[in-house]
């Protein structure tokens, strides 16, 4: 490893990974306001899930013989957005390490549990998918992630990664303005002094080596959107903490550059692996 951009950045010098030694702190500390925080993010989640599952119904087609619906298993399911959405084409379920959050989307009649990935499952558990929404890039160990995945899938079975992008344009940009001795936007982008802060930023070139690493191909992958309009304001209130005033300035500034910025590389993508 090589120093980064911060004394808590570092880079792989062998296969460029971006990892930080920020350290989660989920259920001990409690600093994010859940109710802003859907606020923020449930528009362009779930616009996005909707896009996510439509692509792997034509990546995975054929995977199930007829009459039978895969299984899938979310890794973080949060609110449960998406297992809400999955559900109509999965036999879908979803573990939650936060205990306040699982027992919110518990009450909403979905199939959670609260605890740790592998550590909740039983031994001889097994799926056709395991889902990671924006959760992967915030696991200690991501390798030993990726092999106890191939354990708990059936054969020919996909691991699906939806992740911030170390290509995408904030990104960079991000990255960019530390040069300059700004490093606010750097931080927020790796979710500094949050419970549960990013400790990787993947990119394809990346994740396909550690992929390979640990048994799997890279099946697929296909770019999401990280800013649409609807919602826009609630969430630059809610991630930086401005003014009416200072938001919604933001919001025209975003506004005005939102085509130019949807052409630049995109800050999340998906990235479909596949069980060898």
């Amino acid at each position: 490893m090589r120093q980064g951009r911060t004394a808590w950045h570092f880079i792989c010098r062998q296969c460029g990974l971006e990892k930080t030694t920020l350290i989660p702190q989920i259920n001990e500390i409690q600093t994010i306001n859940e109710t802003q925080r859907a606020q923020a993010l449930q528009n362009l989640r779930t616009h996005n899930f909707a896009t996510l599952l439509s692509w792997l119904e034509q990546q995975c087609a054929n995977q199930q013989p007829a009459g039978q619906r895969p299984t899938l298993l979310e890794v973080g399911c949060a609110h449960g957005w998406f297992l809400q959405q999955a559900q109509a084409n999965y036999a879908a379920q979803g573990i939650e390490a936060d205990h306040a959050m699982a027992q919110q989307t518990q009450a909403k009649e979905m199939a959670v549990r609260s605890g740790l990935f592998p550590h909740i499952l039983k031994a001889d558990e097994r799926f056709d998918l395991i889902v990671f929404n924006d959760v992967l890039e915030h696991i200690p160990h991501v390798s030993s992630v990726l092999q106890h995945c191939h354990q708990h899938l059936n054969p020919g079975g996909y691991v699906v990664i939806n992740a911030p992008d170390s290509e995408g344009i904030f990104y960079r940009l991000s990255k960019w303005l530390t040069y300059l001795g700004l490093d606010a936007s750097f931080k927020r982008m790796w979710q500094w002094g949050l419970p549960s802060p990013h400790l990787y930023y993947f990119n394809t070139a990346t994740l396909k080596k550690i992929a390979t690493a640990n048994h799997f191909s890279m099946h697929s992958t296909m770019p999401l959107p990280s800013i649409t309009l609807d919602g826009l304001i609630e969430r630059i209130q809610y991630t930086g903490n401005h003014s009416k005033i200072k938001s919604w300035i933001i919001f025209y500034l975003i506004k005005t550059f939102l085509p130019w910025l949807q052409a630049a590389k995109p800050d999340i993508r998906v990235w479909l692996l596949k069980k060898e």
